[in-house]
């Protein structure tokens, strides 16, 4: 993490580990695991299964997945998705976590008939610093609500790695 001077890097721990998977088989079990979460994770990067967790459900490392996709979105961006929504539309960080209501910064413009963006009619090219098409399916793919829809981490590498192979050479990465 970098501090907000932009320069100072902060050490983080990882108080937030637990054993994966594991089943919830209480009402008390979730409540502790959902306690936990609110405890030692923080907010705009926890998985909406951990805001409230049901018995008979099993938390597993897709919450890191999850996680993985807001740190990415975070560096793209420099903000967590949920932050930048909430403060966006005024509304509850939690509600945007639960609902996935999420978008890229230059999403949502109007857009002309080749699909560019549109600045007082004209159109534009690529912003500079945009984030391209594929990196953004990567972190769509983590920041799916539903657990189950979201890859694990083997189906991440995969994504991934596709991913640097169809990168072009240095003067044509506008499309990623």
């Amino acid at each position: 993490m970098i501090a907000d001077d932009g320069k100072t890097p902060i050490l983080m721990d990882l108080g937030s580990l637990a054993p994966a998977p594991t089943p919830i088989t209480s009402r008390s079990l979730a409540l502790a695991v959902q306690d936990t979460a609110a405890e030692h994770s923080t907010m705009p990067y926890r998985a909406p299964e951990l805001f409230d967790v049901k018995t008979g459900s099993v938390i597993d490392t897709k919450v890191d997945i999850w996680s993985l996709g807001c740190t990415l979105y975070a560096c793209l961006t420099g903000k967590s998705p949920f932050e930048a929504r909430s403060e966006e539309t005024g509304g509850s960080l939690s509600i945007c976590v639960l609902g996935g209501d999420w978008r890229f910064p230059d999403e949502g413009a109007k857009k002309d008939a080749k699909g560019k963006g549109k600045v007082n009619g004209a159109a534009e090219g690529p912003a500079e610093g945009a984030v391209g098409d594929g990196v953004k399916d990567v972190v769509r793919r983590c920041l799916k609500v539903e657990p189950a829809e979201r890859p694990d981490i083997d189906e991440l590498i995969v994504l991934v790695e596709e991913l640097l192979g169809r990168m072009p050479a240095d003067d044509e990465r506008d499309d990623l």
